[in-house]
């Protein structure tokens, strides 16, 4: 296994170019700039990266600035496995001290070897992750930002450092010696946000299709249960995420805490609660806004709460009407004397509905002057003529064959109907 890694020493191959500043000189010219800067200069060096070679990164398991520390670590540690399987081959007793001891530097030298090559590979598929997908978390510290773009962009590698185990450490963004095999990243999630805009969608819905006016007070109660539910289901790092990816409230948020959004990452305090209850609020302004029945001149009474039961009980009637007469689909195929008798039998003859045509079987309807109506249907009306005495008079509902439901309903006696 130590030879495979002296090879990998002398075979890994990319140079820094000349004039450019290698990962760790990078790392340590910007190291007392604010972190805002670095982070800026690491993403900057991330993207010239990955546009000068559209193509993709060429990623070693052993990049050139850990090559030197690699070798190293392969030979302190094939001498040890030398000397110790010399004891071996000695002959020396299997239940001496000196056997024992060997066998355990072995067993040690191996596990380190285990540990570089997957800390190593681990370190590579790292930052194949991060090239190909740099987004992260809102909730993503900036420091931890600009670890991350040192990962991608490989300035990261000139602050690692390998440990007696073949694990790797590296220099965060306060120059602090981290566990590389610690260092994560989230990315964001999008159930807070779909959660969020079901709840809305669903009340608009509600609101629209209610036929009494439903006060926020009503809701309030419920609609904090189903948010408690949904941050339940977040969980703490979930909500967080939900929380700080929404720009406009942290912003918000940020200034009337006078505390940075980089600083608040860093202590949340009592943000999810805060934004929960920034939820609610805009939920109570979504749905107050919402069309529907609040406002005052369109809630009904209760008289008016029976007359849309009967207008849609009677629109149910109309249609199995229509299926009766065979024709459930198309208005001009029921016969208009069909359609006349189903109007007068619904007012109970209090209404007078007729059907005049200019020809055909079905007669002609005169007005008052002893003049033929146009094809069509009717209904009487009680009018004041010109001597201010009441006249009987043919008025128009519609011309022609045709008549549907939204041309009859407004014509039908309701206080005659009841309601099923």
């Amino acid at each position: 296994m130590a030879i495979d890694f002296y090879e990998l020493g002398k075979k890994t191959g990319a140079k820094t170019p000349k004039g450019q500043q290698s990962g760790f000189q990078s790392f340590v010219s910007s190291a007392t700039k604010p972190i805002e800067e670095m982070l800026a200069n690491s993403k900057a060096a991330t993207t010239a990266l990955t546009a000068a070679m559209p193509a993709g990164v060429p990623i070693e398991k052993v990049p050139e600035e850990l090559r030197g520390q690699v070798t190293n670590f392969l030979t302190e540690n094939k001498k040890s496995y030398t000397d110790a399987t010399k004891v071996i081959a000695s002959g020396v007793s299997a239940q001496s001290t000196r056997y024992k001891d060997a066998v355990e530097v072995i067993n040690k030298v191996n596990i380190r070897f285990e540990n570089l090559s997957g800390s190593l590979e681990n370190i590579a598929l790292q930052r194949q992750s991060a090239l190909d997908d740099p987004s992260y978390s809102d909730f993503t510290t900036d420091e931890d930002a600009t670890t991350f773009n040192n990962l991608a962009n490989g300035s990261l590698y000139g602050t690692m450092s390998v440990n007696d185990d073949g694990s790797f450490n590296y220099k965060d963004a306060n120059n602090e010696s981290k566990a590389f095999s610690d260092f994560k990243i989230n990315k964001t999630g999008y159930l807070g946000q779909q959660g969020f805009l079901s709840m809305q969608e669903n009340n608009a819905k509600f609101k629209k299709n209610s036929t009494t006016s439903v006060p926020w007070s009503d809701m309030k109660d419920s609609q904090g249960m189903q948010l408690d539910v949904l941050f339940n289901k977040l969980g703490p790092r979930g909500a967080l995420d939900y929380a700080f990816s929404d720009k406009g409230f942290m912003e918000t948020y940020s200034k009337n805490k006078n505390v940075s959004v980089n600083n608040l990452r860093k202590n949340p305090e009592s943000i999810v609660e805060d934004y929960k209850q920034y939820n609610l609020d805009q939920l109570e302004e979504k749905y107050t806004n919402a069309p529907g029945y609040d406002n005052p001149n369109d809630q009904f009474t209760k008289s008016g709460f029976e007359m849309q039961a009967k207008k849609r009980q009677e629109k149910i009637n109309f249609e199995k009407f229509k299926k009766d007469m065979g024709e459930p689909a198309l208005d001009d195929l029921v016969l208009p004397q069909q359609m006349v008798k189903y109007l007068n039998n619904k007012s109970a003859n209090t209404r007078d509905f007729a059907f005049s045509s200019t020809e055909g079987e079905y007669g002609v309807l005169k007005d008052n002057n002893g003049n033929s109506l146009p094809t069509g249907f009717y209904i009487r009306k009680i009018v004041v003529g010109e001597d201010q005495q009441n006249v009987a008079k043919w008025q128009l509902i519609q011309e022609g064959f045709k008549l549907n439901w939204n041309q009859i309903e407004n014509y039908l006696n309701y206080d005659l109907i009841a309601v099923n």
